[in-house]
Formats: C-alpha cells, sequence, structure tokens
C-alpha cells in the first residue's frame, strides 16, 4: 500500500546529523526517570545504597505490578530523586567503571504467547511496546488488532534508521517474530519511506509493508495507524521502535539483555552533529559540554516539535532516539516586522524566505506573537492529514467534553499528532498540552 500525505509541513532547520560517530565515553551516572512513561505512578523498589544488576528491577506501575522498570546498568543507587508532594522525579545510579553493559541470561526460549510475555514483563522489555490509544504501556493481557512499526521518523533533523540499526539487522528480524508471537500473531505493518533505502526492512519475512510520501507528519505512528488500520471502539494496536525491536530480538537470540541505543545529537547550535551510542539513562552533560559553553541553549530530549525540555541533568529519554539544541529566544527586535526576514521562516509568505524553499534556518524558542483566545481559521487543515476535523476537536479538547472528544476521534490522535498545529497556531496556543490532559481525562473516563 502507497499513501501519498498531501497536508503537512517539513520544518527545515539547520543542524542535520552527519553520518559519524560521537566520541562519548559512558558516564558513571545515570538516571532513570518514570515520567518517561506516560502515566505510570512509580512504587519504589530499592533505597540509596543498594546494589543494582542490570535488569534489576527500580520500581513497578502502581495500577499494574506487572509492568516494572529496571536498571540499565550495574552499580549502587546513589540518591531516589523526589519533586513537589514527594513524587520520584528519578533514580539515580552510580555505575561500576568495571561492569559490562550488558548481562547474560540462562532461559529457555518460551514457544506460546504467554511464556513470551511473560519474559518480557520479567526483564523489563514489556515497557519497549506502547499501544494506541493513549500512547501508554498496554496491559499484559490485552491483545491488539495488529502491531506497528513505524520504519523513518519525518520531524525535523530526525536521524537515519540505517544508521540507528546498522550492525543489527538480524537482531531486528528476529524481534519482529518474537512480538507478533507475543502480540497474537496478529498482523504486523513495517511503514517506510517511500523513495529511500529501506534494503534493512523490506528483507523481514511475514509481514506487510506500507510506503508513505509526503511532509511530515508521514512518519508519526498515528498517521500510520489513521491510514492502515484505524481504531474502533474498543481496539486497540501496538506500536515499538525499530531499535527497541533489535533489542528484544538480540535478547531472545543470544540472551542478552541490554539498555544501549543509538541517538543523534542535532541541532543548529550543535558544532558537531553527529550519531553517539550510549546507554538509557546515560547522563549527558559531558557530551553537551562544548555545545552549552556557548551561550543560552535549550535542551530537548526528541524533536523541536514535540520533544521535552531536559533540565540541568540532561538524559535521553527511553523512547526518544535524538538530543536537539536551539538557542532561548526572548529576545527584542527593532522593526522585526517591517524587515524583509530573508532568514526567517514562516507558514504564510510574510517573510521573504519562502522565495527560497532549500533555505535551512536557525531557530530558536521564541513565540513570535502574543497567546489569545482560539481564533476560527482553517490553518491546521492545511497541516494536519486525518480524515478528522481539527479545530473542532482541539475546542472539544481545551473544555473537556468527552463524548463529543470521541465523536471526532480522540482515540485515533495522540499529542504529537497535533505538533504542526500548535507551530502554525494563530493564537500561540499549547495544543500539544491540552490534547495530553484531555486524553487522559478520557482514558480515567473509561477505566472507572
Amino acid at each position: 500500500m502507497n499513501v501519498k500525505i498531501k497536508k503537512g509541513l517539513d520544518l527545515q532547520i539547520r543542524g542535520r546529523a552527519a553520518d559519524q560517530r560521537l566520541a562519548f565515553p559512558l558516564p558513571e551516572t545515570f538516571h532513570v526517570r518514570p515520567s518517561d512513561f506516560r502515566w505510570l505512578i512509580p512504587k519504589l523498589l530499592v533505597q540509596a545504597g543498594d546494589r543494582v544488576e542490570i535488569g534489576t528491577p527500580l520500581f513497578r506501575d502502581k495500577q499494574d505490578e506487572r509492568i516494572s522498570v529496571v536498571s540499565p546498568v550495574s552499580g549502587t543507587v546513589k540518591a531516589i530523586v523526589r519533586g513537589e508532594k514527594r513524587a520520584i522525579e528519578a533514580v539515580t545510579i552510580t555505575r561500576d567503571t568495571d561492569a559490562p553493559t550488558e548481562a547474560n541470561l540462562d532461559f529457555n526460549k518460551p514457544t506460546d504467547r504467554d511464556g513470551i510475555r511473560n519474559l518480557l514483563l520479567r526483564h523489563g522489555l514489556w515497557p519497549c511496546l506502547r499501544q494506541r490509544p493513549y500512547s501508554t504501556i498496554p496491559n499484559p493481557e490485552s491483545t491488539p488488532k495488529a502491531l506497528f512499526i513505524p520504519c523513518f521518523d519525518s520531524n525535523p533533523l530526525a536521524p537515519d534508521f540505517n544508521v540507528l540499526l546498522r550492525g543489527k539487522e538480524e537482531h531486528f528480524r528476529h524481534g519482529v517474530g518474537i512480538l507478533q508471537q507475543a502480540a497474537g500473531n496478529v498482523p504486523v505493518y513495517l511503514c517506510l519511506r517511500e523513495g529511500f533505502d529501506n534494503q534493512l526492512f523490506e528483507n523481514v519475512d511475514h509481514v506487510e509493508k506500507h510506503y508513505f510520501a509526503g511532509p511530515h507528519p508521514a512518519g508519526n505512528v498515528g498517521t500510520h495507524i489513521h491510514f492502515i488500520a484505524p481504531l474502533d471502539n474498543g481496539e486497540s494496536v501496538w506500536y515499538a521502535d525499530p531499535q527497541d525491536v533489535a533489542r528484544i530480538g538480540e535478547f531472545f537470540l543470544h540472551h542478552r539483555l541490554h539498555f544501549r541505543k543509538t541517538a543523534a545529537l542535532t541541532g543548529p547550535v550543535v558544532n558537531n552533529p553527529g550519531y553517539f551510542d550510549t546507554v538509557y539513562g546515560a547522563d549527558l552533560s559531558v557530551l553537551l559540554a562544548d555545545d552549552l559553553a556557548q551561550g543560552n541553549v535549550r535542551i530537548i530530549s526528541g524533536s523541536v516539535l514535540s520533544g521535552n525540555r531536559l533540565g540541568n541533568v540532561p538524559t535521553l529519554a527511553f523512547y526518544d532516539r535524538q538530543i536537539t539544541l536551539i538557542a532561548e529566544g526572548g529576545k527584542r527586535e527593532v522593526l522585526g516586522w517591517l524587515q524583509p526576514g530573508f532568514k526567517k521562516w514562516s507558514l504564510s509568505h510574510t517573510f521573504l524566505a519562502w522565495l527560497t524553499p532549500k533555505r535551512t534556518y536557525e531557530v530558536n524558542t521564541s513565540l513570535h506573537g502574543g497567546r489569545r483566545a482560539v481564533m476560527m481559521t482553517d490553518v491546521y487543515d492545511k497541516v494536519f492529514p486525518f480524515d478528522l476535523m481539527p479545530l473542532q476537536l482541539l475546542k472539544a479538547c481545551e473544555i473537556k467534553d468527552i463524548e463529543q472528544m470521541e465523536a471526532l476521534g480522540i482515540c485515533e490522535v495522540d499529542s504529537e499528532d497535533f505538533a504542526l498545529c500548535e507551530l502554525v497556531c494563530p493564537s500561540k496556543k499549547e495544543w500539544q498540552q491540552i490534547v495530553e490532559e484531555a486524553i487522559f481525562e478520557c482514558r480515567m473516563m473509561n477505566v472507572e
């Protein structure tokens, strides 16, 4: 199946990662954050001073104690970082400098669905799976209608999946088969970028391959689900990142448990954009030190459109595959709107930069306008490819009208699907946060 996305937007930003490996020695300090896992309520299983090995459970989900998040390294728990109302913000671990980054396990490979699921749950690999609706870790007893593996990313400065999976081809293919069994032998959809090098994914058997073309959000899993297997009430689908699929494949193929991953360092203020190898939870301060020394910079785990801002201790979130650095804005410009703006991006032709469509931009965090009430406009329709009514759905999300949200298709979308709507919004509304809060209300209503 070939899908051509016509509505959308490619934001051309300077600072794409070159195909080179950046030197990044593994740090001693690691931070495992419950906030990386949407709406997981952590039940702490360790205390400061405890010894942990790779795969030792750090906390469980109070809503389903079968789901646990484990230590990515061997070492000692240094501290339990707490925030407001003593909420757990992070489990800080000091790594044993001479310890390997993988654990060799001895187990009999299960051949049935329940056996595979139990092994994934026991060793902390179950969180590699997520489900729609809600983009949460799936219930271990649920059965999806399909399994999606998005094999490209259309976000600004997104990494090349061929680089991320280099040397992991066999593990990826094996992982696809394992997850297909775990899901209950449901259809598996590989979503590929039309016209790009897809040889790595085209060699996978017993799956359906679908090709997408067009601007962002052509690479969002929400777009893939909407055009291939749209959700009805009561249905769910699972999806997983290709690197997590390869990790699971290596676990079952070679009995090795690890949480290593490859990610991209990108952004217009980065001196040397490229790829780096790390382990989940690693403190990235050393990697980013040279780039942060140049001034006021915002660190984002993920893309500039839907990533999360990092604080003083930067770590790559569990599901992210890039770190983006952009300059902080907020500076006033003299006669800014009257200048021709050859270096300023805008959706309309406000600035003359549209005369050079291949230009890349050095964006910053400036709002470029003031916040105001929702305006009746068709600008969202230009960047929202779903067969839904974005303005009406967003208004229903803002007033938390659950019945109207469900009628307008809230179960098919997630906050990242509205990132472009937020970017082009003339009212400067934070639509992603509003949609996430609305989805949470919808989920709680359905759970009750």
